[in-house]
């Protein structure tokens, strides 16, 4: 697990333990509005207290906290102000932690990054031209496009091209499936736009946009 994933992992833990104090704080302290100004935080007490949020935004600059706006509210208060905060929260922090099992072991598995899998779509476009990443990236800049420069290769062919780029593709997307990033139905539905999606990637130009990328530190990759 990489220092950065590890340390995302500390802060969803730290912060499930410090939301129910963190909330009350939220609401109980005498801060200025914008302080209470999260899209999220705003959108829950304004629901809770029956006002829409210019209304809410409007009693908060007055300078009044959420805590007393709660409590001249009637029917509410600041301790079910808090508990309505709260439960939006862990609804948040459920839903992240859903996810973080399967982003997690697909990192430990070793399942490509949106930019390693450019990266591999270059590869299969310089293995299937026999050129170098340095002479694609030439040929590119020159203004040709992916499928002008097979067309022009020896034995090669804008068919053939798409052909090997869609069966990387394909070998991605089943490396997704099996590391549980993806389900089949997505899988099936992303693999029936691929032969349309690789054809329009081979005939577009660098000039409208560019078909190849340097990645950082890197070789460069196919975009889109």
């Amino acid at each position: 697990m990489t220092r950065k994933r590890s340390r995302k992992l500390m802060i969803c833990i730290a912060a499930v333990a410090l939301l129910a104090g963190a909330t009350a704080a939220v609401v109980t302290a005498a801060t200025p509005a914008t302080h209470h100004r999260r899209s999220g935080t705003l959108a829950t007490a304004a629901a809770y207290l029956g006002l829409n949020r210019t209304q809410l935004r409007s009693e908060l600059h007055s300078g009044k906290t959420l805590a007393a706006i709660a409590n001249a509210t009637s029917g509410r208060s600041s301790a079910g102000l808090i508990e309505a905060l709260e439960a939006a929260q862990k609804q948040k922090l459920a839903s992240a932690a859903a996810s973080l099992s399967s982003r997690i072991t697909a990192e430990v598995n070793g399942v490509r990054t949106h930019a390693a899998a450019r990266g591999e779509e270059t590869q299969a476009a310089t293995a299937y031209l026999g050129i170098s990443h340095k002479q694609l990236r030439t040929e590119l800049r020159s203004g040709k496009t992916l499928a002008q420069i097979a067309d022009a290769s020896s034995g090669k062919s804008e068919a053939g091209l798409i052909e090997a780029l869609v069966a990387a593709k394909k070998t991605a997307i089943a490396a997704s499936v099996k590391a549980g990033t993806i389900t089949q139905a997505q899988a099936n539905a992303r693999e029936g736009k691929l032969v349309s999606r690789m054809r329009a990637r081979v005939q577009r130009t660098r000039g409208a946009r560019p078909a190849l990328r340097r990645t950082r530190g890197a070789q460069p990759a196919l975009r889109g």
